[in-house]
Order: C-alpha cells, then sequence, then structure tokens
C-alpha cells in the first residue's frame, strides 16, 4: 500500500523503500486525528502492510506502544532537520518520546538471520506486534547503513510536522510542502518584521 501523502507530497517525494514504512508509520498522527487511535485501526494499519497476519487482534496496551514507538521515531527524524523553527505554536513533538523509544527498544530486539541472502536483521520476538514494530526498527537501522536515513525529516512547520523525504541535493529541505509550509513560515516572519517595534 503506498504511503499516505500530505501537505504537497507527492509519490515522487516518498522515502525509497523500506524507508518509506517509517514515513507513513509516523503520519499516521495529524493535527485533527490518529489513524492509529484505536487498536482496530493499529491491526488495519500493520495487516495492510504484510506486517501483521489478518485477523491479529490489538489491545489497547499494545495500541498504546505502536503510537509511543511512533513518537520516538517522530523525535528522532525531527533531529534530522537541520535547524527547528521558533514559533508561539506547539510543535507536537513530545519531548520525552526519545527516551520512551530507547526503553521500548530493549523489549524488541533484533537478531541477525543469516540464513537470507543477503543477511538482515530480522524480530526476536514472535509476539505479533511487537515483531512488527521490532521490523519497523530494522528498517531505520538498515536506512543509517544505507546513508537514508538522515534524509527523512519533520517539517520544521510546527503546526504541522509531517514527515517527508529530503531529496535535495545539499540535503536542506525544511518544509513538507513550500507551497504550504514554507509560505506559513515566511509569512509569519513577514509580519514579525512588520510588527516589531522599530529602535
Amino acid at each position: 500500500m503506498p504511503a499516505e501523502t500530505g501537505p504537497g507530497d507527492t509519490a515522487a517525494d516518498a522515502a525509497p523503500p523500506p524507508l518509506d514504512l517509517i514515513e507513513d508509520f509516523v503520519n499516521t498522527r495529524h493535527s485533527d486525528h490518529d489513524d492509529l487511535g484505536a487498536p482496530r485501526q493499529v491491526a488495519e494499519w500493520f495487516g495492510s502492510r504484510a506486517l501483521l497476519a489478518p485477523g491479529t487482534a490489538v489491545s489497547d496496551a499494545q495500541a498504546e506502544r505502536a503510537r509511543a514507538v511512533r513518537e520516538g521515531l517522530r523525535a528522532l527524524i525531527a533531529e534530522n532537520n537541520v535547524e527547528p523553527v521558533a514559533s508561539p505554536r506547539p510543535d507536537g513533538l513530545d519531548p520525552d518520546a526519545r527516551a520512551g523509544l530507547a526503553g521500548l527498544a530493549h523489549d524488541l530486539p533484533l537478531k541477525l538471520d543469516v540464513t537470507r541472502t543477503p543477511p538482515r536483521l530480522v524480530p526476536a520476538t514472535e509476539a505479533p506486534l511487537d515483531a512488527a514494530l521490532a521490523a519497523l526498527l530494522g528498517v531505520v537501522v538498515e536506512a543509517v547503513a544505507a546513508g537514508t536515513w538522515t534524509r527523512l525529516k519533520a517539517c520544521r512547520e510546527p503546526s504541522c510536522r509531517w514527515a517527508y523525504y529530503d531529496h535535495s541535493r545539499n540535503r536542506r529541505r525544511t518544509w513538507c510542502s513550500m507551497e504550504l509550509c514554507g509560505n506559513r513560515a515566511k509569512a509569519r516572519a513577514a509580519h514579525h518584521r512588520r510588527t516589531a517595534p522599530r529602535p
């Protein structure tokens, strides 16, 4: 299933596979709703990406765990940004999310499967949703090794924070969409310049 597009995204803007899974996962949270708000939605999202078997039940606690992993990944990709933008609005990033992900990662171990060609990291747990979450963490490891991880970023616009893949040559893209979020930031900066007290 293709990743859901955000403000100004096109299929050409998407992260390359399998990193597009992380982009898609992080973008399940929107400013006005959450695609993973209920256990059924978590099961459907992971099932539609062949990360969970059809009909696998997900509990409230497991759904909460999936959302915690998502927010930890959001915090990680926000650190790939060149520089955060200053704004009076909340940016939607949980300051404790990275630490939370570090704790959860201990319970989502990966192991090296040398029976595959080439060898690869696979989940070391049999619990279905934990195995799916561990598989997502494996994608992060692969992206770091491939040098693509730092191109996955969070939009600098605090009211957005949509995950996007920076295809620019200099790796300095800052908004998911120049037409929407970039223009909002520029309009806000122009307003501050016009209304700032003159010396």
